[in-house]
């Protein structure tokens, strides 16, 4: 494979093109593999506006930030040599010295370069494919080292003719050097030399004269072609669907998809080469470190980087995934759908409809009112529209059908699977949207619909499913920032998830509002496969007038909470659910987590529905608040207050409030952990705890939640950006939130919200405080994922970090200690309420958890909730209060106050 051991020295032109990019990250990637020793990648400055010029090094400097290279290891920058050039100009604008230098050492050159605009003028088209091209040639001729020269060419070179295209030259009426010089002097006009040839444009004109230049000056340089049809996104490297331009076929389907094009004037069932940009990065630098070369006086090799016609992309099936795709998901400027049709079709009757009529329309108006910046970005749209449908009119006509010796082996490759990737390419890369946070409602959610509309675009549903629907979907436009699912995650979990299973929604409970908007995902995005839940609710919901009617007509069923036994009613219920092929939706937690920690689950529902005797797919769901609905109520009931009622003036006042626009959530996110499978014969509780573990570790932090920490707690060294990166760096996720932190947060508040994303430092906490008892049972009973080995941190602030989240643990459960006294001390004081009453600064989960840890331990004895004595072990409540405080954090003082 030519030359090795770190011996290969490449020169590479068109690096900060879309190809370009590819062929130098496999080039660094594969380093060690193909010996390359170093790659000079020949940039020429830039002028922009003002005459400013951008040197060869700043050009390339942007290139370094694509994402493209992401998957090299650090310091790959240090193999890249930036080369200044202008490969128009004699020995491709290098001084002699430079060219010494560099033809000296280089042994492969790959020539990317070229302008790929259509619509050039001949000469300019002559200039980046000809002239450029020859330029290069001259240099490779100079290089003693040369093993290989290589230059990407374009398919396209012969015109479209019925039959099959081999990989040789394309056919010419006349001599290439006699086209040439008629493009150089000028004494032909652009329309003769394209009529003669056949060629729709400049690009695939001058590449062909190229490609017969190129051959017949060649002379002893080992010169190989490599002929790609239509590049698109990455298949497989350097990850799926990465592209980085919205030329050409991408740019297609990203109009199609954003429902800027109405009509596209194309043969449905034409078929489209559109081969992946990493299948011609493999094939390009294949063919330069290929150990045959051609001799001089041989045929140069032409070798095709295609798909084939069995391969090729319709450009009806391609149109209708995009515009699916899109439909499905926010972000388009209007509603996608797109006639496609030739001449004779009607295309120009429905261009006149679709496109042209608005826009004279919408012209007018913008003229009537003085919107000239409107009117100037239609115009620029409207232009670009109807490029697209002229230049690609010729080849959206035509089936190539291109023959290659070789056919490029793609695992896995489908034309499907293919559009698939390219889809989610043009929404990630082009778009900068991420399927993991795709918006589903509030006030950011914009999907080029309004509410009727798009309540009609959803039929399936009862009547109140539907009612709650566009309900729901007004009133958080007015409560919530912006309400985002991770689409990634539900879709790996239903393609996980067994054919034909039986599917259980199980989210995280922090308000009523989780089955509202679970509910609501599903019925939202039915193309998730996840049907409309029948929802396990609380019997207190059928006692509240009307609401309790309309929950029980959008599928919700009522179960009775702490019967603590088999219920025939229930088993009933669920055996009719099941026998209709129904998903279920319940809460593992059975309760509203008042404190935003995970709390310890419930079997009883997932019991009865195992004794069905069907196989289930649990899907468990996080869904993460910046605040939640019921905050006041919340508050009160960790302070001390009784638990209110749910009724109708309760939810007709908070109605109120957010017609008042008083209420201000910020930002909720779902996602959905790893599917879990229950079958007659599996563990309950096993199941159970993996379900909170799934919901814990999906939970998510967003930056108002580390803003509204750092408010209340600042911390030498710890600002936002470091505690959101230690937060990544331990597996959690940090979303972007714009919900100011509040002004003056309660002790409860502070608490809760920092019960969010706590867990995270569990392991710090073990490793720093092993000796303490409140760390270890705080851990125990609120940790649900596996604790790596803790190894003690050497980042002093995470010291501090772990020390402000710890200590007021580890000083309630002191507080309790404290609060009991001695043994011989009767009777006890009250249980965990009255003390966080009168110590409002404590907080009630870690009161009760440390009274539950002094019941474990037989300190004390409960006979009912919040009803203690005095246990067999009583005399070790002095070691259990020794025991609890963090060493070195100072409790005394706090615990005094």
């Amino acid at each position: 494979m030519g030359p090795s051991v770190a011996s290969a020295h490449v020169l590479l032109t068109g690096a900060t093109g879309f190809l370009g990019k590819v062929v130098l990250e496999e080039l660094l990637h594969r380093r060690e593999a193909l010996g390359i020793a170093r790659v000079s990648v020949l940039v020429r400055g830039q002028k922009g506006q003002g005459g400013r010029v951008t040197s060869p090094q700043d050009r390339f400097r942007k290139v370094l930030r694509s994402e493209v290279f992401r998957r090299l290891p650090p310091g790959w920058e240090a193999f890249v040599e930036v080369v200044g050039g202008d490969l128009a100009q004699p020995r491709c604008g290098l001084s002699p010295e430079a060219l010494e230098a560099l033809t000296a050492r280089t042994t492969h050159i790959i020539h990317c370069a070229a302008s790929v605009e259509f619509d050039l003028p001949v000469a300019q088209a002559a200039a980046s494919n000809i002239t450029s091209a020859l330029n290069v040639l001259e240099l490779g001729r100079a290089c003693p080292r040369l093993h290989g020269l290589v230059d990407v060419s374009t398919a396209y070179v012969t015109p479209w003719r019925p039959g099959a295209l081999p990989e040789a030259l394309a056919h010419l009426p006349r001599p290439a050097e006699e086209l040439y010089r008629a493009i150089l002097d000028g004494s032909r006009p652009e329309a003769e030399l394209k009529a003669e040839t056949g060629h729709p444009n400049t690009y695939t004109y001058t590449k062909c004269l190229a490609e017969h230049l190129l051959c017949a000056r060649r002379g002893a340089v080992p010169l190989r072609i490599v002929r790609p049809s239509i590049i698109s996104a990455a298949w497989k490297a350097p990850f799926p669907g990465w592209l980085d331009s919205a030329a050409a076929f991408a740019g297609c389907l990203l109009y199609a998809g954003l429902g800027v094009v109405k009509a596209w004037v194309a043969d449905p069932s034409v078929r489209l080469d559109v081969v992946p940009v990493d299948v011609v990065s493999h094939e390009v630098v294949a063919a330069a470190f290929e150990e045959s070369m051609p001799a001089p006086g041989e045929a140069v090799p032409i070798q095709y980087a295609v798909m084939g016609i069995e391969r090729a992309l319709r450009v009806d099936l391609s149109v209708e995934s995009t515009t699916r795709f899109f439909r499905e998901r926010p972000g388009g400027r209007a509603r996608p759908g797109m006639f496609i049709g030739r001449a004779e079709h009607g295309f120009r009757r429905e261009d006149f409809l679709r496109r042209e009529l608005p826009t004279r329309a919408l012209k007018t108006w913008f003229a009537a009112t003085n919107q000239r910046r409107e009117r100037g970005k239609l115009e620029k749209v409207d232009e670009q529209v109807r490029y697209m449908n002229s230049v690609f009119e010729y080849f959206t006509h035509h089936t190539f059908d291109f023959r290659s010796r070789r056919a490029a082996a793609i695992e896995g490759y489908s034309p499907e699977a293919y559009l698939d990737v390219v889809n989610r390419g043009l929404y990630r890369h082009l778009l900068r949207m991420d399927e993991t946070q795709v918006t589903l409602a509030g006030k950011a959610h914009d999907d080029a619909r309004s509410d009727v509309e798009w309540l009609q675009e959803r039929p399936h549903g009862t009547w109140a499913i539907r009612t709650l629907g566009i309900a729901l979907r007004k009133a958080l436009r007015r409560c919530t920032s912006r309400i985002t699912f991770d689409r990634t995650s539900f879709e790996r979990a239903v393609d996980a998830a067994p054919a034909d299973t039986l599917f259980i929604l199980a989210p995280s409970h922090r308000s009523y509002l989780d089955f509202l908007l679970s509910s609501y995902l599903c019925f939202q995005h039915p193309e998730l496969g996840i049907p409309v839940p029948h929802i396990a609710a609380a019997e207190e919901f059928s006692r509240i007038p009307f609401v309790g009617h309309v929950l029980q007509q959008a599928q919700a069923f009522y179960l009775k909470r702490g019967v603590g036994k088999e219920s025939t009613e229930l088993n009933q219920t669920l055996g009719d659910i099941i026998s209709r092929r129904a998903s279920v939706m319940f809460f593992v937690e059975g309760q509203r987590s008042r404190s935003r920690h995970v709390l310890a689950p419930k079997r009883g529902l997932l019991r009865g529905l195992q004794q069905t005797n069907q196989v289930f797919t649990v899907l468990p769901l996080s869904i993460s608040y910046d605040r939640v609905p019921e905050e006041p109520a919340l508050e009160r009931e960790l302070s001390g207050g009784g638990r209110p009622r749910m009724s109708l003036r309760a939810l007709l006042t908070w109605l109120g409030r957010l017609a008042q626009d008083e209420v201000r959530l910020g930002r909720i996110h779902l996602s959905c952990g790893a599917p879990i499978l229950m079958t007659p014969a599996s563990d309950v509780r096993t199941v159970s705890e993996r379900i909170v573990a799934a919901q814990q570790h999906g939970l998510v932090a967003t930056r108002f939640h580390v803003r509204a920490f750092l408010r209340d707690t600042p911390l030498e060294g710890v600002d936002e950006a470091w505690l959101v990166e230690a937060l990544r760096a331990r597996g959690g996720r940090v979303l972007d939130s714009d919900l100011p932190a509040p002004d003056a947060a309660s002790p409860v508040l502070r608490q809760s919200l920092r019960n969010q994303w706590m867990h995270w430092f569990y392991p710090d906490a073990l490793a720093l405080y092993p000796d303490s008892l409140a760390v270890r049972d705080h851990v125990a009973r609120r940790g649900w994922l596996d604790t790596p080995t803790p190894r003690p941190p050497s980042d002093p602030r995470v010291r501090r970090l772990v020390e402000a989240l710890f200590a007021p643990i580890a000083r309630d459960y002191v507080r309790v200690a404290e609060a009991l006294g001695s043994p011989e001390r009767m009777p006890l004081p009250p249980g965990p309420k009255p003390l966080v009453v009168a110590q409002p600064e404590a907080h009630l989960p870690h009161l009760e958890d440390a009274y539950q840890a002094l019941v474990d331990q037989g300190i004390l004895t409960a006979s009912r909730p919040g009803l203690y004595a005095w246990g067999p072990q009583a005399p070790a409540l002095e070691a259990f209060r020794a025991e609890c405080p963090l060493q070195g954090a100072p409790l005394t003082r706090a615990v005094s106050a």
